[in-house]
């Protein structure tokens, strides 16, 4: 039995032939912030964080080519299978994707996304960057032919995995990602910095983005928050005494050795 045909219309009809396609990960930065999605598609800016570093550490095991992925055509079995790090695109889309595993048990197929950190106690089980990124997946999977109607979010540091359903909503609001981040680059005009958003802190780029100073300099009296510098001057302590204890108390550093502070 044929798969169904979910093929979704394009998001902006038939892309110029030259016009990049717009990948996955980006789609998943544009729903979280336009201006930093702008940053790093448009104007190729990168910088590492805790987070970024521990979302690759994440990503060690999938990420690599294993297992291939059968014509939809030979997809009816009901054989299993597992293809890591496999790239689709679709011209017609504008969309390209690496998902990390792609599952199948029969007929339909199943694209995972491994996501760092534990699962977010949401309605919905996921934020809706990583669902409309899992949708684009899901997305690319139908555009070639495969019956796909669901993903799943899997979240390392709690070994738990969240099933998206996609939907009609969550197509549409992809689409729709997909056409603002589109329409972005091709005007060529940054966004504004989101306005006193509790995610700038710990965005990779916020030294490169400057939300409170630029939004200080244009349409707010908020006051910029201070960026912490980090200290590159710390030095390791070595502590070797027999029954030695390090402990901190508030900003001090404790060495007690038989009941002696230090």
């Amino acid at each position: 039995m044929p798969a169904p045909d979910h093929r979704a219309p394009p998001s902006i009809p038939y892309p110029p032939a030259d016009a990049p396609l717009v990948p996955a990960r980006m789609v998943n930065e544009y729903v979280y912030c336009p201006r930093l999605a702008y940053l790093e598609w448009v104007q190729s800016e990168w910088a590492d964080s805790a987070d970024t570093v521990e979302g690759r550490h994440a990503h060690r095991r999938v990420n690599r080519d294993g297992g291939s992925l059968p014509a939809p055509s030979r997809g009816d079995g009901a054989s299993r299978l597992h293809a890591r790090s496999i790239t689709l695109s679709s011209r017609r889309l504008g969309l390209i994707a690496r998902p990390d595993l792609i599952e199948s048990d029969g007929g339909r197929v199943t694209p995972v996304d491994y996501k760092r950190g534990k699962r977010p106690h949401v309605e919905r089980g996921a934020h809706d960057p990583e669902r409309v990124q899992l949708c684009v997946q899901g997305l690319l999977l139908r555009e070639h032919g495969y019956d796909c109607t669901d993903g799943v979010l899997y979240f390392v540091g709690s070994r738990e995995r969240v099933r998206v359903v996609f939907d009609d909503d969550l197509v549409a609001a992809t689409h729709e990602a997909v056409d603002g981040l589109r329409r972005a680059a091709t005007e060529g005009v940054i966004p504004p910095p989101l306005e006193d958003s509790p995610k700038c802190p710990r965005c990779s780029l916020v030294g490169i983005c400057l939300p409170d100073e630029v939004n200080r300099l244009t349409r707010t009296t908020t006051a910029p928050r201070p960026i912490a510098v980090p200290c590159t001057e710390a030095l390791p302590l070595y502590v070797q005494a027999r029954h030695a204890k390090v402990a901190k108390s508030g900003e001090t550093l404790v060495v007690t050795i038989d009941d002696m502070r230090c």
